[in-house]
């Protein structure tokens, strides 16, 4: 048996590196599906590690016993709710009776005079909607399972991360390509931006819905929670916004008769709505970091096709993440380069000197 490898220190070392970049390659394409679960877990890491270190620090409880509360825990304020939401709009959407809808656009057409062709449009959509309708519940019902695996392994993942939080993060600092003062910065300065595309939004989002819901309740329109519970989602896309919501709602009061009705809860919405969204975003902005509405939209356009409906929260969140990271890089090399190259530059270095 040789005492000596037949390859070069420089050999090994790269063919230990191409190992490793093959590896991860394979590793990586086959781990694509459970990609959603492991970045979920990650989210919810950063926003339960405050309570997490409450109940291992200040209550005394093993990290184990920690873990299973938090994950009981998320399971009852995100996961039922989330679940019941999916199986609302379902059944919402199993009863939805064309026909109805078709005497609704015949009302608007009439509002609306023969200079707008609107019947033709609006029908199109009326029988898109009906498809959708149909292939709602089947679709529910077959990924159902790939739900609950993806939830395993969302939970799995997070109780060990909890588990073995400071093994965990002190891999990443070993690993990130910063010094330690500028990965702890780092870390901090992705809890803000987690709070603020999560909490940030997700609050906006829920009083958004709520006054949504109240307003529909006062001017007795159908289906207040419902509909509430729709503006919450819709109030993730800042373009669009609970006015998708209730702006449909008051032309389909006015075209059914109801003016009062119609016109109060689009006063309702364009006021109180609107003031609600401009105070919190300001708040939050203040309290715990600026997420740009643009980076929500770009990040929800990309996510949602990619990860489903979480992708409403992990889409903004990966474009803040990029967007950290280029921060960092500028902070950490480029401007080190440019100190460094100030200093290296000599003191007599005017043009008009060497002339």
């Amino acid at each position: 048996m040789p005492d000596k490898s037949i390859y070069s220190a420089v050999q090994s070392r790269n063919m230990v590196l191409v190992m490793i970049l093959l590896l991860s390659f394979f590793l990586f394409k086959f781990s694509a599906p459970i990609l959603t679960s492991l970045l979920a877990a990650a989210i919810l890491y950063i926003l339960f590690k405050p309570w997490f270190l409450y109940l291992v620090n200040k209550k005394k409880l093993s990290r184990s016993l920690s873990g299973m509360l938090i994950i009981i825990f998320s399971l009852l304020a995100i996961v039922l709710p989330l679940a019941g939401v999916c199986i609302m709009v379902v059944n919402k959407a199993a009863g939805f009776d064309p026909t109805e809808a078709r005497n609704i656009v015949d009302k608007i057409q009439h509002l609306a005079g023969s200079r707008m062709d609107l019947k033709d449009m609006l029908n199109k959509s009326i029988n898109d909607i009906s498809r959708w309708a149909l292939g709602a519940v089947s679709v529910f019902v077959a990924s159902a399972a790939e739900v609950f695996i993806s939830l395993l392994i969302m939970y799995f993942t997070l109780f060990y991360m909890f588990k073995s939080y400071k093994e965990f993060e002190n891999t990443l600092l070993k690993y990130l390509p910063f010094n330690r003062d500028s990965s702890l910065r780092f870390g901090e300065e992705l809890k803000n931006m987690t709070y603020s595309n999560i909490f940030g939004q997700g609050l906006i989002a829920l009083a958004q819905g709520i006054m949504v819901a109240v307003g529909f309740l006062i001017f007795g329109i159908p289906d207040p929670a419902f509909w509430g519970v729709v503006s919450f989602f819709v109030c993730f896309l800042p373009v669009v916004g609970a006015p998708i919501v209730f702006i449909p709602a008051g032309i389909i009061e006015i075209s059914n008769g109801n003016n009062v009705a119609g016109i109060g809860i689009l006063i309702w919405g364009a006021v109180l709505v609107t003031i609600i969204d401009n105070f919190l975003r300001q708040f939050i902005s203040k309290k715990i970091a600026d997420t740009h509405p643009l980076i929500t939209i770009i990040g929800v356009i990309i996510g949602i096709p990619v990860f489903g409906i979480i992708g409403l929260v992990i889409g903004p969140f990966m474009i803040s993440f990029l967007i950290l990271l280029f921060k960092m890089y500028e902070e950490t090399y480029l401007q080190q380069k440019d100190q460094e190259g100030g200093k290296k530059k000599p003191d007599n270095d005017n043009t008009f000197d060497r002339v």
